[in-house]
């Protein structure tokens, strides 16, 4: 609740900042007034904050899966992130149009030209540019999230990779991990959505199931639910699972318990040794860190890999489950391979902006004889949308063979 709020005043805070610059792009000429033109920002903004309003109270009611509320969320998430986006294009057009200005009033004065012959005209074009690039905004944007938010959430990729740790007892060559991630179960990963991951899943019969994190979105509320369609998982050597920093959003005691109640198996700083065929033995050891955001938040300790590998053989190799890929860099001289999630694959990442943010976006990356698979998960985060990035069910395969991926 606390986290969706400080996110609703993020974004009614830029949508603030952005607006007059937009609105004085944008104005029709009945606006050109300064009260008309106050009348109608503040008009605007009232509307914005009311529906954000509107927005997080329904957020608390819903039920699992969003029920009645579901369509009034995803539209008040979508329409806010299309403005946004649309406000931010204005903007950015309207300052080139006045660069452009610039330029020509300084071409003027040097070729002697009287500015006022140009300035009309300057003021047409600057404007013809803003409206029509918030219309191309429009026209573009919107087929798009509603794209993003009908199809592609749910357009679900198995992907089949295969990871070599030449220490790998040869008794556990072969063993398959499938990988789920943020699931981000509430409003908009309900029943319906659960139920099509579950089945999925259980045709890749893989020897052990893992969740990396983010398993609820943030309501305490859908725990009993959500935990019922989870306890449908099952694998021969067990469902393991550890904390996003959504789960502590949610209350990570809470998570934990229904979790276990589930029959998943909760590592927050803690770790199990596999033997052959998933029975629990020695030569690998699955191991899972608390998320690094738990500190923060004030709701746990953070990851200690030195904790969850207290009293293991310290040459049996690692397995890490840990939300956030950017741990790879601390963990790597331990680790053989690492699961991780929390980026959703950028969850919007046309063009491929999430890779000029972010140093581990989506796939698999190597460093140092070690592997992170970063997954792009199942759920979403704010807005119910996906660009340039399907949601993903991950199956790894565990071999001693170089691959030629590795």
């Amino acid at each position: 609740m606390a986290s969706g709020i400080v996110i609703s005043l993020i974004t009614t805070g830029t949508l603030t900042l952005t607006f007059p610059t937009a609105v004085r792009a944008l104005r029709p000429r009945w606006a050109d007034a300064p009260r008309r033109a106050r009348a109608l920002r503040r008009a605007t903004l009232a509307v914005v904050a009311l529906a954000l309003a509107l927005e997080i109270y329904a957020r608390t009611r819903a039920p699992f899966g969003g029920g009645a509320l579901r369509g009034l969320i995803g539209t008040v998430r979508v329409a806010v992130l299309l403005l946004f986006a649309c406000l931010l294009v204005v903007v950015a057009a309207e300052l080139a149009g006045r660069l452009i200005e610039a330029g020509v009033h300084l071409y003027a004065r040097a070729r002697r030209v009287p500015v006022l012959e140009v300035a009309p005209a300057l003021e047409s074009r600057r404007r013809l540019l803003t409206q029509g690039t918030a219309a191309t905004a429009l026209a573009v944007g919107a087929p798009a999230f509603l794209r993003g938010g009908l199809w592609s959430r749910t357009d679900i990729e198995v992907r089949t990779i295969e990871v070599a740790i030449p220490a790998l007892p040869p008794e556990l060559e072969g063993l398959t991990i499938v990988q789920l991630t943020d699931l981000h179960l509430g409003v908009f990963t309900g029943p319906r959505e659960i139920g099509a991951v579950l089945d999925r899943v259980a045709r890749l019969r893989g020897d052990l199931v893992v969740i990396t994190g983010d398993i609820l979105d943030h309501n305490p509320r859908h725990i009993p639910e959500a935990m019922r369609a989870l306890a449908g998982l099952q694998a021969r050597g067990g469902v393991h699972a550890i904390l996003g920093n959504h789960d502590h959003y949610t209350g990570p005691a809470l998570v934990t318990r229904g979790l276990r109640a589930a029959g998943i198996r909760a590592h927050v700083n803690g770790s199990t040794a596999l033997g052959p065929d998933g029975a629990r033995g020695r030569g690998l050891i699955l191991a899972g860190v608390d998320d690094v955001m738990a500190p923060r938040i004030g709701t746990g300790a953070g990851p200690d890999l030195a904790a969850a590998l207290r009293g293991r053989d310290p040459d049996d190799p690692v397995v890490l489950l840990a939300h956030n890929p950017m741990l790879f860099d601390d963990m790597e001289h331990r680790v053989a391979l690492q699961l991780s999630g929390h980026t959703h694959g950028g969850q919007i990442n046309t063009l491929g902006v999430a890779g000029s943010l972010l140093p581990y976006v989506a796939g698999r990356y190597t460093h140092r004889g070690a592997t992170l698979y970063v997954s792009r998960g199942i759920g979403t985060t704010g807005p119910p949308v996906r660009l340039d990035a399907r949601p993903e069910i991950v199956r790894i395969a565990l071999t001693r063979r170089r691959t030629r991926e590795s």
